[in-house]
């Protein structure tokens, strides 16, 4: 613990973001299990314009503009730790690429960019019609689809019936799932300057594990393989996460 504590007092501020679908509820208890593990830490959710406590607003078209709505929305000053899942990786690597200075290290976990890997690798075929029939849907049918595509554990009842009634409290439009959806499908980026890792699970059903691989390949960037979760590592497997993400934290703390 004291090595974690030592890299909680460089790293004063962590975010968590969110992918495509999702808000800040559906971390779950990761933050406040990350909160511990880094008690010197500040961690902090945010939602983009479309999604959890968001979802009235109307969701950005391009990924860019996701990013000005984090930065608006953000309390801290100073540059941070960004842990970010799926899209919301895409939002942390342009954030990192176009204000350097604010972004201190970044780890994307299951993420992809246009221009490293075909489409049907960055969302794989399988679940085009499994989220066609969960968007006409109602909450509860909708939220079991999506933990079936997200998740290998088995289905966990209390976890969907939560996830409904947030769902049912905080609608997400079709709409602005579409155009989050042409965001993240158009999105590009090149290599940030900060400390950078990625994560892939190579059991990932909802996006192939080649599509985070080939963007660390090309960047020569860290790479850590899970080879048993699925997409949401931080719902499938808090623990090893946050085991992960401690020691490369630790170790830029110490190279910082």
């Amino acid at each position: 613990m004291a090595q974690l504590q030592k890299a909680g007092d460089v790293m004063r501020e962590i975010i968590l973001l969110r992918g495509l679908f999702r808000g800040s509820f559906h971390w779950g208890d990761f933050p406040t299990t990350l909160q511990h593990a880094f008690p010197h830490c500040s961690v902090t959710c945010i939602d983009i314009p479309g999604n959890g406590e968001l979802s009235a607003l109307t969701s950005p078209m391009s990924v860019a503009a996701m990013v000005e709505s984090i930065r608006a929305q953000r309390q801290g000053k100073g540059s941070v730790h960004l842990l970010a899942i799926s899209m919301g990786g895409m939002i942390g690597l342009k954030w990192a690429e176009l204000y350097p200075s604010e972004i201190q290290s970044l780890i994307c976990i299951n993420t992809s960019a246009k221009g490293f890997s075909p489409f049907y690798e960055r969302l794989l075929p399988q679940n085009y019609f499994k989220i066609l029939k969960a968007l006409a849907s109602k909450p509860l049918a909708r939220e079991s689809a999506i933990y079936q595509m997200v998740a290998n554990q088995p289905l966990d009842i209390n976890i969907v019936n939560a996830w409904a009634k947030y769902g049912n409290e905080h609608p997400m439009s079709v709409g602005n799932f579409l155009r989050q959806l042409y965001a993240a499908s158009t999105f590009k980026t090149v290599r940030p300057q900060c400390e950078l890792h990625f994560i892939s699970s190579t059991q990932d059903r909802l996006v192939s594990c080649k599509a985070s691989q080939a963007i660390a390949n090309a960047w020569h960037s860290p790479l850590i393989t899970n080879d048993t979760d699925g997409h949401d590592i931080p719902l499938d497997n808090p623990q090893w996460l946050i085991n992960t993400i401690s020691t490369l934290w630790q170790q830029a703390s110490t190279n910082s």
